[in-house]
């Protein structure tokens, strides 16, 4: 289909305008013209772990630059960012730059929230061209460039270093299949002399996003996909199944995981030392650091026939305005976040999507880098969860979906597996059919 970037990533018309968007339209569009003194008023999700004080501090610099430009950041989190984003559009209160996920794209596209930034590129010179494939086909909806990419944030694998040695495993030797994971997981579960599991070898939260992320980068692994080529959910193949079943073996056949264990309690398990090994994105680094832990990340091992990670990314883009004063100010500062990406990626715990950015020794010269040096080596290996503008009501940051609640019932054992794909799937059509 043609939102599934990693099964289909065919030249299309979209990333054909996406690749020459600071080239060739450079000289086709007319340049914005620039006011001085402006203030540009920038709303972002970065709450939390994203570290809003991290921006900030970014935006401090630009701030005192001389650039003419003055932005002013407001952070909200993720569903109240985009419930309000839509309310004050409607009311013609819209901030003038809007960082969020490459995913929520084709919704506020749809909705004519955002708008077109073509011209804004062109103009500002920001260089698409350093963005890989799968960024650019992402901001690109209907032929036209609607963002800047940011950053890609894909799932890892972390373990304690620690307790690898004392099971008699070599960390310098991360396993890279889904039997070498297993072998790993069984020798890090520990038990006390009553056979009460004391450590976990894996962790796997019923909670959240994590358990989907994880599942979902299986399923294209064992060769699957979230939609068929008609748009509709295909979460019920064999594929799909495989991946599933994988998850809720370790669990009631292996003993090698148990989802009541961290994430649904709130717990650190990781840094608890209740688990052993766990998958997460690459804004963990900087807590496992600050934590003292000696620990280590791989790439994500391949459990089915070819590698495939989940991902997602940031973007950066131009709400929609009855006047385009501010354009040239948003591209001023677009651009330059842009270029100087290393800090905040750094700092929150993403890999910056400009190729330049991304090899250059602010960023690579880190001492967080031989951890996030995995996460860069799995770009290739990356999928996006489907690009289609139904995207905040399937995957919901914090509300029960067809998709998280018979996930959750797959996982707990309260549905058998086929039984919980099946009904994920006729909720999920019901929610795809709503256009």
């Amino acid at each position: 289909m043609a939102n599934d970037v990693f099964a289909k990533s065919l030249l299309t018309r979209r990333q054909a305008l996406a690749l020459g968007a600071g080239a060739a339209l450079a000289g086709s569009l007319p340049r914005i013209a620039f006011a001085q003194d402006q203030k540009v008023t920038l709303w972002h999700g970065w709450t939390g772990a994203d570290n809003t004080t991290a921006l900030n501090g970014v935006i401090d610099t630009f701030n005192k630059g001389g650039k003419g430009v003055a932005v002013e950041p407001t952070g909200y989190d993720w569903d109240t960012l985009f419930s309000k984003w839509v309310v004050s559009s409607a009311g013609g209160r819209a901030p003038d730059l809007v960082l969020f996920h490459i995913t929520e794209l084709p919704e506020f596209a749809t909705r004519k929230v955002i708008r077109p930034i073509d011209d804004v590129v062109a103009s500002s010179g920001l260089d698409l061209s350093q963005v890989p494939d799968a960024g650019r086909t992402g901001v690109t909806f209907d032929g036209k460039v609607y963002a800047a990419p940011l950053d890609v944030h894909p799932l890892g694998f972390y373990y304690n270093v620690d307790m690898v040695q004392e099971a008699g495993l070599d960390p310098s030797k991360p396993p890279k299949t889904g039997e070498e994971f297993l072998e790993w997981a069984k020798k890090l579960t520990v038990k006390d002399g009553s056979g009460k599991v004391t450590r976990y070898g894996f962790e796997l939260p019923n909670t959240w996003a994590t358990a989907r992320w994880i599942w979902f980068s299986l399923m294209y692994q064992f060769g699957g996909t979230f939609l068929d080529d008609k748009g509709l959910a295909a979460v019920d193949s064999d594929a799909s199944q495989k991946a599933l079943q994988y998850l809720v073996d370790l669990i009631n056949v292996h003993g090698v995981t148990n989802p009541e264990v961290g994430g649904n309690k709130g717990e650190d398990a990781f840094a608890s030392k209740q688990v052993a090994m766990k998958f997460i994105g690459p804004w963990e680094v900087n807590l496992r650091m600050a934590q003292k832990m000696n620990f280590m990340t791989a790439q994500l091992p391949v459990f089915g026939a070819k590698p495939a990670v989940w991902a997602n990314s940031h973007c950066m883009a131009v709400s929609k305005q009855k006047s385009d004063d501010k354009l040239a100010a948003d591209g001023t500062f677009m651009k330059w976040f842009f270029d100087n990406f290393a800090a905040p990626a750094t700092t929150v715990g993403i890999i910056p999507q400009s190729k330049a950015v991304r090899e250059s020794a602010a960023f690579t010269g880190t001492e967080q880098y031989k951890y996030f040096k995995s996460f860069v080596d799995d770009l290739p290996n990356i999928v996006y969860e489907p690009l289609i503008p139904q995207y905040l009501s399937v995957f919901s940051f914090d509300k029960p979906t067809p998709l998280v609640t018979n996930l959750q019932a797959a996982l707990s054992g309260s549905k058998p597996v086929p039984d919980a794909l099946k009904a994920m799937k006729e909720g999920l059509d019901a929610q795809l059919k709503k256009g």
